[in-house]
């Protein structure tokens, strides 16, 4: 009777511990505890799995229309930020020929 325990251990642990081979999830070794469920149960399962995979991608796509709109935004910030640089350079150099050709200071506006 030990020996046979010993064997049904032996066994148990060999598929717990061999994770890779797939030809020991196929079975079930004796002594080992294993819970059934019902089809509808399965179902419900594969289900739920597939619904969060859909949940997971539609949240992925989400995620990186996202990640374009403020790609595409802190281009247009950097594009109107030169774009003021330039203006505000414009305002000085006209300012600097009205005094030039007055002969009085702008003042600042």
């Amino acid at each position: 009777m030990e020996i046979d325990n010993t064997k049904h251990v032996s066994l148990i642990l060999d598929k717990k511990l061999d994770g890779y081979n797939t030809d020991m999830n196929n079975f079930t070794a004796p002594g080992e505890v294993t819970v059934t469920i019902t089809l509808k149960e399965y179902r419900t399962l594969v289900s739920n799995d597939a619904t969060r995979s859909q949940a997971i991608d539609a949240a992925n796509k989400d995620k990186y229309d996202r990640e374009q709109k403020i790609r595409d935004l802190t281009a247009a910030n950097d594009k109107l930020k030169g774009e003021n640089y330039d203006l505000k350079t414009m305002i000085d150099s006209l300012k600097e020929q009205i005094a030039e050709l007055t002969g009085k200071d702008v003042a600042d506006a």
